[in-house]
């Protein structure tokens, strides 16, 4: 598998020990900051060629993930630090659900086992905490396991609408030039959902850096809502 791979664990082993950086051991608690600038570290190491997005729009901009991590697979990470709560896990749970073939929880040791209640047992969870020498480490818990639906309507309101139009080119699909870019979604949301997450993966990893996080246009569809839930039975 692409993407965020921990299958051995010897290999879960060896993300633990990477992605450490020094903080000051005077203050109290991880803060967001803390803890995504040692995962983001981490994903780099893991592999260099992937694109990696932060505060990456979900549902036209209902929700964000904290960190998009996408090569051979869609993955989001979200982010518990000691400073947050977890008051809108059960909305983010959908959200994360409606996009990513991956989702892995990053939580502190406050919100291991009341997050691990309330999160599909398909997604990962890595443990943050502080070492004796000042670093931020991260463990692994649980590796996450493949998401198999994802919400075809949110996957298509990602792509923008030159996006669209080179996706239905090469699905020899033929649409009007003046087509709004609610049509093309909706033809797009059509093809096979293996090709739709891969159109949305290569379109992502072929915008510029600086670009890739810009995914709310002004165009003429509404924000929507998930049409599933990914909360556990």
């Amino acid at each position: 598998m692409g993407g965020f791979e921990i299958k051995s664990r010897s290999g879960c082993r060896a993300l633990e020990n990477q992605g450490s950086r020094p903080l000051d051991s005077s203050r109290v608690g991880l803060f967001d900051h803390d803890i995504r600038s040692v995962l983001i570290e981490r994903l780099r190491k893991q592999d260099e060629s992937a694109t990696i997005v932060e505060e990456m729009p979900i549902l036209r901009g209902r929700g964000r993930a904290d960190v998009a991590f996408i090569n051979g697979e869609l993955h989001g990470f979200e982010i518990k630090s000691e400073h947050d709560s977890l008051v809108r896990l059960g909305t983010q749970t959908d959200q994360y659900q409606s996009l990513f073939e991956f989702v892995t929880l990053v939580v502190t040791r406050k919100h291991l086992n009341p997050a691990r209640k309330r999160i599909p047992k398909s997604w990962g969870i890595m443990l943050a905490e502080r070492a004796d020498n000042g670093t931020v480490r991260l463990s692994l818990k649980r590796a996450p396991r493949k998401n198999c639906q994802p919400d075809p309507k949110v996957l298509v309101r990602v792509l923008w609408k030159q996006e669209c139009r080179r996706v239905l080119a090469r699905a020899g699909i033929h649409i009007r030039q003046q087509a709004p870019v609610i049509e093309l979604w909706q033809r797009i949301e059509t093809l096979p959902l293996k090709m739709l997450c891969n159109e949305v993966r290569l379109a992502l990893k072929a915008r510029q850096p600086r670009s890739a996080q810009l995914q709310i246009r002004y165009d003429d569809s509404p924000p929507i809502e998930p049409t599933g839930s990914g909360r556990p039975d």
